[in-house]
Order: structure tokens, then C-alpha cells, then sequence
């Protein structure tokens, strides 16, 4: 029983050796040879039959009864060559059931080819080939009526039943000639093209043997047992053959291209014309004029005109097929090509229970490389880290790049340890700076990794998950890997979720402001007070601020919500101010991307005419993270000083802020960050506190304390000359409501 394909051809190439040998070793007994010419085809039809039947048994889809029709052809057909051994041993005479059988086994054939181009054509409507076709089928088509047909036709001597037959089955061969041609040509842009190559290959030879049999039977030369007989067992086994090859299609990636028809099957039409053409002159006995001789030059360089385009067209469809697949700044493979392969690398690993782990690589401040020293010198760096990235990986690992500074690998077949070891050396590969132009650069790499089977069983969901992990990674310092888990995903879902809310929080009025009140230490009266930002969404409740207002900065929503806060603060103050209620001065936060946009001073200068409220009333708090940038920074503050507006510098020591930057900078207060002042009872710690006070007032700020719990560090702050703090001291941030009835009170805030 055949176990593999190698063994199947093995088989294949021992029968027709055996044919061979059995022809040659008989040369001289016409006898035996007879008895070769059919002994032979039966055990290559029966052969081929078992292996036909065999693959309909293993195809579970409609394609297995294609399989099985040729099964019953095949056995048909041997069938035939049987009944003509017999003839030809009881020396029948006028027998004309191996033909019948003939006929009905190709018709078989026939009707299964055309099943097979029904079931291909259905999902691929290629008309590409349909010219080539033509040019087939008239060439052919031509050479048969001119050699076979017609001769037979003018046979008076033949008859009238074993001419019809003889026609029909020429006929039938130019349908099963037609039929393999389309299915030559539907295939090439399909999975199943190697078992139709075959399929093609098989009748191709079939065909070819039954034309040189019907014409060398006209010329009354055809010798049984002759060199030519081994072609019908051959072909037999390569249509079996095709059988076992077409399992194959169950176990490999679907891959059709859109792409046009391509290699030497275009050439295929010319060739055939230019056969058809020497024929032609053939039968005129090569009797040339000059018009013949300059229409057959014409003629021809036309032909090698047409060649000539064809391959070019080739070649850019090449050059398309790569770039369809390929980046082209970098040269790896792109995300389309990484759908196709993930998905094979898993089947593969599922069926030998593997696993396959999918990195994603993030170039950690790539952005500021393209800011600073241009698009330019951040393409060199895409290319040299695609370089080094490739130095590491192993031959089945796979390489992509899906975008701006994100690379994909895949790692097939990989156990934990060996992962761990990857991932280090990517890390590794980084340590060492660029050297782009004049320029060193340095730049570091968040990895995020997902596994099949355990975070996704489809390539989407890996590189969705993979692409959590590498945040996380981002989130933990950068320059390090991270796993996916599924608590990432919970996460994930909930800051999808957030975000979407987010969108129409603002519609559905769903956000408020509470104020927390800024006390003068001393006399412990309000000095005035900061609007903070709340949102109460009807299915999430009530989300803190430290959660969704970094999700409002990556989006870009914090620019309408800024906005908004902003507004609504300075509309809020200036009617308590026309109330008669203190006239206090109200800190709104300000977040970078706010801070940064372009027409940022248009929209502070906008909201205080609109308002009403005079620009001392306001103060915008700012982060020392817009000091990164210290030129526009400048530029902007200015603009805000100019209209009037205070400005403070929120959490001041916990960023990027230098003596020089204080000085230089146009504030009016620092806001010394909340960590700070939970050390000030601790007398080891406190001196730091103590110095960013001298600090602040040296350089002529006011100096506010934030996040004051307790009344030590309220009297400590003050016995320092820190003039203003707030916190859970004072009063919790709250409603302004409540926070109106608390100007109203005008009473000193001891406690909470």
C-alpha cells in the first residue's frame, strides 16, 4: 500500500522502466510485445484507480467527487484496454467494444474536468487566459481536421459505425484538450495548482498518445508494442498521481493572487501559432514570393513584439507581487504577508502541539528622532535596526515591519527559555548607539509578547494582545519585554471602553468641576481655589481622573475637554464675582497637548472676552513636562503673560525643572508636589522641602504646598514661610454648590 508520494513515484518510474525494459527485451517477438503493450497500461490503470479512490475517501469537501468520476473513468478505461487484450488473444475480428469503452471512459473524463472548472470558476472568475485559450483550441483544432478528420472522412473504405466512433473520440479529445487548458489556467493563482499541473500533465499525454495512435492507424504504420505504448501507462499514473498530490491542499495556507497570468504559458499562444504557420507553408510545399516572404517577416517580428511586452509586463508584475508583500523602506516583509504566514505557523504548531510566540517591537522615541533630526535620518535608523534585528533571528523566524517604528516577529516551534533569550538579545542589539551621519543615537526597544495557543488562536488577536504588552512595557521604564496576560486584557477592554465614553461625555453632560480651596497658612482664610475635573458616566460610574484624563491626552479629546474645563471655570468665577462673593482667583490644570497646540493663547484670550472674567481671576497650572520643548514653552507662556493670565507650575520637583528654566520662565508660582510634603514631618527629609521654599522665594514665586493631611505639616510649611497650601486639611475637592456656601461663610478653614 502506497504510504507517501515519494513512494508513489518510485512506483511510477519502476513500471514504466519495467515497460521499457519489456519492450526492448522482446524486440523481436511481435507476440510478447502485444501482450506488454496492454499487460502494462491494466497495472498502471489499476494503479492509478487505487490511488484515485483513495483520495475520494480522504477529501471530505465536494471536490472529492471530481476525484471520483476519475477513479471511474480510469477504471473504464482499463476496462477497454482488457477487452482489447482479449480481442487480440481469441483473434476476434470487427470487435468494437474497446472503442465504446474508450469513448465512454473519456467522456467520463470529460464531464469531470468540466465539474472541476465549475467548482474552481465559481470562486475565481480569472478571463485572463480565455484568449490563450482560443489560440489553443483553433491551432489544434486545425491540425486535427487537417490530419485526422478529414483523411478519415474521405476513407470510403472505412466503416460508417468505427468512423463516427473515430471522430466522436477525436472530438472528445479537443473538449478534454479545451478542458485541461482552462484548468491549467484557472489554477495558477490557486492552492490547487500543483495536483492540476498533474492533472494536465496526465491527459496532456493521453491526448498526444491517442492522436499519434489515430493518425499512425490512417497512415496504416501504427506497431503495437511499439515505444509510443508506454505513453498510456504513463499517463495513467501521473493522473493517479495527481490524486495523491491534491491531499496536500488540506494541509497547507490558502494562497490566491489577483495577480494576471504569468511565465512561459503566455508564450505558449505565439508558439503555437507560429506551428500552425510552418504547417501551412509545409503544405504549400515552401514556395515562397516576395509578398509571402515580407508578410511571413512582418508576421513574425510582430509575434516577437508581443513576447517582448509580455515580459515586461511580467516584470512589473514581479516588482508589484514584491511590493504588495514587502516594505519597500526596509526591505522586510510587510503586514499582508504576516497575516498569511501566522496563520500557516499556526496550523502547523497545532498539529505537532506547539507553540509560536509573536513579539511586538516599538522604537521607544522614535518620534523625537523624526522631530529633531528629521524624516530623513529617522528612515537610516528604520533600516540599521531592521539590519540588527535580522542579525539574531534564525532561518524559520520571521521578520516584518507593519508600520512607522513597529516590527513583527514570529517565532515558530519556540519553548520559554529559548523566548527569554530572544527577547534579551533584541534588547541587546540595542545597547549600542546608531551612527547616522554625524549623528549618535540612541534608542531602545519595548518588546510586548503574546503566545499561540494560550492569547489568541488567530494573527489579529495575538498582535492585538502582543501590542497590549508592549504598552505595558512602555508603562514599566521602556527598553524591556512584557507578556501578555489577561488581566491586560480586562485592562485593555476597560480603556477601549473609557475612550468610546469619553466621546460623548461631553454631549451627554456628563462632566462637572469641584474646587478645592488654596489657604493662606497664616490666617487660614481662602486665597483662592482650583477647579478639578470629574466625570460621572451612567454605566462605568463614577472614573477618576488619573484614569481616563491620560486616555483623553493619547486620543486628543483632552483638547475639547481642556477646553471646556476652561471655559466652564471662568464662567463659574466671574458669576461669583457678580455676586458680590470674594473675588478669588480660579487655577485651571493644563495639560501638554493642550498647552502645545497651535492656537492655544487664541482660545485662553477667546474664553476671557467671552466670559467676562478678568485675566488676574485666572491661573493656568503647567507640568513641568512642557520644559522639554523650552523654546516654544517660552513662546507661549509670553503670549499668556501678555493677556494677563497668572501662571503656576504644578508638582514642581518631580520633573525636568533646572534653576536656569525657573529664571528664565515667565511663572508667577510653583506648586511643590504632594510627595514632598508627606516627608516634611520627618526631619531627615524635610530640608528638601525647606529648599525648594528658599528656592521659590528667592526667585521672587509665590510658593503653594499641595496635598497638607495633617496640622504638623501645615505649621511646619508655615514656620518655613510657605505662604499657601491646600489639601484634606482645608476641604476635600468638592461641587460648586458647596463650594459657593464656603466663600459665602468667609470663615477661616482650620480643619476638614
Amino acid at each position: 500500500m502506497i504510504k507517501s508520494r515519494r513512494n508513489a513515484l518510485v512506483l511510477s518510474l519502476i513500471t514504466i522502466i519495467l515497460f521499457y525494459g519489456w519492450l526492448i527485451l522482446f524486440w523481436e517477438n511481435q507476440w510478447m510485445r502485444s501482450i506488454g503493450a496492454f499487460l502494462f497500461p491494466i497495472i498502471a490503470g489499476l494503479i492509478s484507480f487505487t490511488w484515485l479512490t483513495r483520495t475520494y475517501l480522504y477529501i471530505p469537501n465536494k471536490h472529492r467527487y471530481f476525484w471520483l468520476m476519475l477513479a471511474g473513468g480510469v477504471l473504464i478505461y482499463t476496462f477497454s484496454i482488457f477487452s482489447w487484450l482479449i480481442t487480440q488473444i481469441t483473434q476476434a475480428q470487427n470487435s468494437i467494444l474497446p472503442t465504446i469503452l474508450w469513448f465512454v471512459a473519456y467522456s467520463i473524463f470529460l464531464v469531470a474536468l468540466i465539474y472541476r472548472i465549475k467548482l474552481m470558476s465559481s470562486k475565481l472568475m480569472n478571463k485572463h487566459y480565455i484568449f490563450n485559450i482560443v489560440i489553443f483550441m483553433i491551432v489544434i483544432s486545425t491540425i486535427c481536421i487537417h490530419f485526422l478528420i478529414y483523411p478519415i472522412m474521405l476513407d470510403a473504405n472505412s466503416p460508417t459505425l468505427e468512423m463516427v466512433l473515430t471522430i466522436a473520440y477525436t472530438i472528445v479529445d479537443l473538449g478534454i484538450f479545451l478542458a485541461i487548458s482552462s484548468l491549467y489556467y484557472l489554477s495558477q493563482t490557486r492552492k490547487e495548482k500543483k495536483s492540476t499541473v498533474y492533472l494536465v500533465l496526465g491527459f496532456f499525454i493521453l491526448i498526444m498518445a491517442d492522436l499519434v495512435y489515430a493518425y499512425g492507424n490512417l497512415m496504416m504504420d501504427f506497431q503495437l508494442g511499439g515505444l509510443v505504448n508506454p505513453a498510456w501507462a504513463f499517463a495513467l499514473l501521473i493522473l493517479g498521481f495527481a490524486g495523491l498530490t491534491s491531499k496536500e491542499i488540506h494541509t497547507s495556507p490558502a494562497v490566491e493572487s489577483k495577480l494576471g497570468i504569468k511565465g512561459i504559458e503566455n508564450t505558449f499562444p505565439y508558439l503555437s501559432i507560429l506551428l500552425l504557420t510552418l504547417l501551412v507553408i509545409d503544405n504549400y510545399n515552401w514556395n515562397f514570393n516576395a509578398l509571402s516572404i515580407g508578410l511571413s517577416i512582418i508576421f513574425f517580428l510582430v509575434i516577437v513584439r508581443h513576447i517582448l511586452i509580455i515580459k515586461q509586463n511580467e516584470k512589473l508584475v514581479d516588482e508589484y507581487k514584491y511590493l504588495a508583500y514587502h516594505d519597500p523602506l526596509t526591505d522586510l516583509l510587510n503586514r499582508t504577508q504576516y497575516t498569511t504566514d501566522v496563520t500557516y505557523i499556526m496550523k502547523k504548531a497545532k498539529e505537532v502541539d506547539e507553540q509560536v510566540a509573536v513579539l511586538l517591537i516599538d522604537l521607544d522615541r522614535f518620534k523625537d528622532v523624526n522631530d529633531t533630526l528629521g524624516h530623513k535620518i529617522g528612515d537610516y535608523l528604520l533600516i540599521e535596526a531592521a539590519k540588527r534585528l535580522r542579525h539574531i533571528l534564525e532561518i524559520e523566524e520571521k521578520l516584518y515591519r507593519v508600520g512607522g517604528d513597529e516590527f513583527i516577529i514570529i517565532l515558530p516551534s519556540i519553548n520559554d527559555h529559548t523566548l527569554e533569550n530572544r527577547a534579551t538579545s533584541i534588547l541587546q542589539q540595542f545597547e549600542r548607539p546608531f551612527l547616522i551621519k554625524e549623528y549618535e543615537i540612541n534608542i531602545t526597544p519595548s518588546i510586548g509578547i503574546s503566545l499561540y495557543p494560550q492569547n489568541g488562536e488567530d494573527g489579529e488577536t495575538l498582535l492585538k494582545n502582543a501590542d497590549t504588552a508592549m504598552y505595558l512595557a512602555k508603562g514599566r521604564g521602556k527598553n524591556n519585554y512584557q507578556y501578555y496576560n489577561s488581566s491586560l486584557n480586562k485592562r485593555n477592554i476597560r480603556k477601549v471602553t473609557i475612550e468610546n465614553a469619553l466621546r460623548k461625555a461631553l454631549e451627554n453632560d456628563e462632566l462637572t468641576l469641584a474646587y478645592q480651596p488654596k489657604i493662606n497658612l497664616q490666617s487660614r482664610d481662602i486665597d483662592g481655589m482650583e477647579a478639578l475635573l470629574r466625570w460621572k458616566n451612567p454605566e462605568l460610574g463614577a472614573v477618576s481622573p488619573s484614569e481616563f484624563i491620560p486616555i483623553a491626552e493619547e486620543t486628543g479629546q483632552i483638547i475639547s475637554i481642556g477646553k471646556w474645563v476652561l471655559k466652564t471655570a471662568c464662567k463659574k468665577n466671574k458669576e461669583w464675582h457678580d455676586k458680590g462673593l470674594p473675588k478669588q482667583c480660579v487655577s485651571v490644570n493644563v495639560s501638554v497637548r493642550q498647552f502645545q497646540h497651535s492656537d492655544f493663547v487664541s482660545t485662553v484670550r477667546s474664553i476671557l472676552r467671552d466670559t467676562g472674567l478678568r485675566p488676574e481671576y485666572l491661573e493656568l497650572e503647567i507640568t513641568e513636562s512642557i520644559m522639554q520643548n523650552i523654546k516654544e514653552s517660552t513662546e507661549v507662556l509670553k503670549g499668556l503673560r501678555n493677556l494677563g493670565v497668572k501662571i503656576s507650575l504644578d508638582d514642581f520637583g518631580t520633573g525636568y525643572s533646572s534653576l536656569h528654566i525657573l529664571r528664565e520662565l515667565p511663572i508667577d508660582t510653583i506648586k511643590i508636589d504632594k510627595s514632598f510634603i508627606d516627608d516634611v514631618a520627618d526631619s531627615a527629609k524635610r530640608s528638601m522641602v525647606r529648599t525648594i521654599i528658599d528656592l521659590g522665594l528667592n526667585l521672587d514665586l509665590s510658593v503653594v504646598a499641595e496635598g497638607i493631611e495633617n496640622e504638623q505639616q501645615a505649621r511646619i510649611l508655615s514656620d518655613y514661610h510657605c505662604k499657601f497650601g491646600q489639601g484634606y486639611l482645608f476641604s476635600k475637592p468638592i461641587y460648586e454648590r458647596d463650594f459657593e456656601k464656603l466663600l459665602t461663610v468667609r470663615t477661616p478653614l482650620n480643619v476638614k
